[in-house]
């Protein structure tokens, strides 16, 4: 009887291979794995592990290694069909026979790997007997031994060799045009032509190590397109597999530092030059399905792609996939490539130790996505600051992990606050021996500031009493609430915790809100609210319209003098000019009158 892989998949899904390994071998939890005697021969010390997360176990004396499956076949003696069977019934899984389609698939897929490794056989064969391509590959630093370890070929420039060959191993036109090996002629009634002319192809595998297809690299420069990949067939899917992948994978070995470059070439260089964990998408943005395919490696992958902008930008889209997929424990490293220099480059121009460097010195996810933020922002001016804030906003809003989220809100924070408050640090408080500071020499005692009067919270308060008491402001402002710059400890909390229920929900609807709101915060409306409440009371007979627009306009107040308060902080405190000291006598004269207008319009 024959099982699908999806079934198998399915039963191995649902048991821990401990739970099957237990039963026979005493196991004791040692990091990630667990250990034990080996059930395959006599040992004193452990050296037998399994895996729950990778589904498999490893005996390092005997070098078995397998899944449950096989386990019960090595141990228990049972035959696959009954293995099969008996873990299915333990996993409450229905067995069932292979379809006739399914059967007709298998088998499709079967000839078409078999035509692959013919075709690369005939590659390989090409590029042993052509010098000009050899020569190529050696300018390139590629040596013999990689070309042999990692099957590189050579596709003739003729357009019928690969076909010719394929029809002389008996091959259909029908199976080799599936195979994506030839392309079929627009000009000429049932004419085909080679896929792949003059150049160097490089096979590419399935995560199993069976070849799929391949990519080309064209010799002569002036050709067009550089690289050139199978098209889409049905055991090749670009967005699903990763150059190299298949020759790094491995249950026993532990991979340090592992790679991501941007295509194939840069990935046989660096392999040629001895630094073997990298792989390479193939030619397409990263998905999500590679993404896996890396973490499923290593849990702090290095994303290492070309310093053009190009490069640069292809990095950005990492971060947009990798942010909504973070889980606890994984992450994503960065190599910044500085001149336009692609990895390649780098490695010819500096030596593999110096790359090595960078890997054990890149820049982590966290780090990196607030270096291309600041990069492209304007802190100069309060709305710059406000306007990056609200971009930190947005992207950690996307953070699937509650948690991860919540430590991410807080990096942003202290990053933020090492920008804009920096001057803080060196601001000296007056006393008798400080007789020149700035704030002394204006004569500002009289300011509401200079006096030590704070800007009134009741505008936060009413802010977030609003929106607890009329859910339906959010509808339509939510970017404003967000952006809110909220200085007390508790408000600040309500508000994230109901963005928080915004990306949790995606977008909830106004019932889920008002629950959400109800649950949880009627205690903080009755008591640190119940002044603001009272406030709000006044309006209770007004349009939901007319409501939210009072609240824009407080929203609108409080920002303001936020904004103003912030460029006082930032302001230079060893100013040395008048026109300088004219500056910020201006701002504060200015924040005494937005405050006494405050006062008259909302009260105490």
């Amino acid at each position: 009887m024959k099982f699908s892989k999806s079934l198998l998949d399915e039963i191995k899904n649902k048991i821990e291979i401990s739970d099957i390994v237990g039963k026979r071998v005493a196991l004791q939890k040692r990091g990630k794995e667990f250990v034990g005697l080996s059930p395959f021969q006599n040992e004193k010390t452990p050296s037998f592990t399994v895996n729950n997360e990778k589904q498999f176990y490893h005996c390092f004396s005997s070098n078995k290694h397998g899944d449950i499956f096989t386990f019960l076949v090595d141990v228990e003696g049972l035959s696959f069909p009954q293995a099969v069977e008996q873990l299915a019934e333990q996993a409450g899984v229905e067995l069932r026979a292979l379809t006739k389609d399914e059967e007709k698939k298998i088998s499709s897929r079967k000839k078409l790997y078999s035509i692959m490794e013919m075709a690369n056989d005939f590659f390989m064969s090409n590029l042993l007997g052509d010098n000009r391509a050899i020569g190529y590959l050696s300018e390139r630093g590629i040596n013999k031994e990689i070309i042999s370890e990692y099957k590189i070929g050579y596709a003739k420039d003729n357009f019928s060799s690969l076909h010719k060959y394929l029809l002389d191993k008996d091959i259909l036109n029908e199976d080799i045009l599936l195979a994506g090996l030839i392309i079929k002629s627009e000009k000429k009634k049932n004419s085909y032509y080679d896929r792949y002319r003059d150049r160097i192809v490089f096979p590419i595998t399935n995560t199993y190590g069976k070849i799929v297809g391949f990519g080309g690299r064209v010799i002569n420069e002036d050709d067009k397109p550089k690289y050139m990949n199978s098209p889409e067939t049905e055991i090749f899917h670009k967005g699903n597999l990763l150059y190299n992948y298949s020759n790094i994978k491995s249950p026993i070995k532990q991979i340090d530092d592992l790679v991501v470059v941007e295509g194939y070439m840069d990935a046989i260089s660096l392999c040629s030059q001895g630094f073997k964990n990298v792989v390479a998408p193939l030619g397409t943005a990263m998905t999500e399905r590679q993404l896996n395919l890396i973490w499923d490696l290593v849990d702090s992958p290095i994303v290492c792609f070309d310093g053009d902008k190009a490069g640069k930008k292809a990095a950005e889209r990492v971060i947009e996939l990798a942010i909504p997929n973070l889980k606890p424990g994984k992450n994503i490293r960065f190599i910044n490539l500085n001149d336009d220099l692609d990895p390649d480059d780098y490695v010819k121009k500096n030596g593999i130790k110096s790359f090595s460097r960078l890997a054990k010195d890149s820049t982590s996810l966290n780090n990196q996505i607030w270096r291309n933020y600041l990069n492209k922002a304007d802190i100069s001016t309060p709305e710059g600051k406000a306007s990056l804030e609200k971009e930190l906003r947005t992207l950690l809003r996307l953070v699937g992990d509650k948690n991860i989220r919540k430590h991410y809100g807080l990096f942003f924070k202290e990053s933020l606050d090492k920008v804009f408050y920096t001057n803080k640090s060196n601001f000296k408080p007056l006393n008798r021996k400080n007789r020149s500071n700035i704030f002394d020499k204006i004569k500002i005692k009289d300011s509401k500031v200079g006096s030590g009067e704070k800007i009134p919270s009741g505008l936060e308060t009413l802010l977030i009493s609003g929106i607890l008491i009329y859910p339906e402001i959010i509808e339509n402002n939510i970017e404003e609430f967000e952006s809110l710059i909220i200085n007390h400890t508790l408000l600040n909390q309500v508000r994230n915790e109901i963005l928080d229920l915004f990306v949790s929900k995606k977008s909830p609807d106004l019932l889920t809100i008002k629950n959400f709101i109800s649950n949880n915060y009627n205690d903080i409306l009755k008591k640190e609210l119940k002044f603001s409440k009272k406030y709000w009371s006044n309006h209770e007979n007004s349009t939901i319209e007319t409501i939210s627009s009072i609240w824009v306009e407080i929203f609108e107040d409080d920002q303001h003098i936020k904004s103003l308060e912030i460029e006082i902080n930032n302001f230079d405190k060893n100013v040395k000019n008048d026109n300088n000291e004219k500056r910020l006598i201006s701002i504060l004269d200015k924040k005494d009158f937005e405050l006494k207008k405050i006062t008259e319009k909302y009260g105490q």
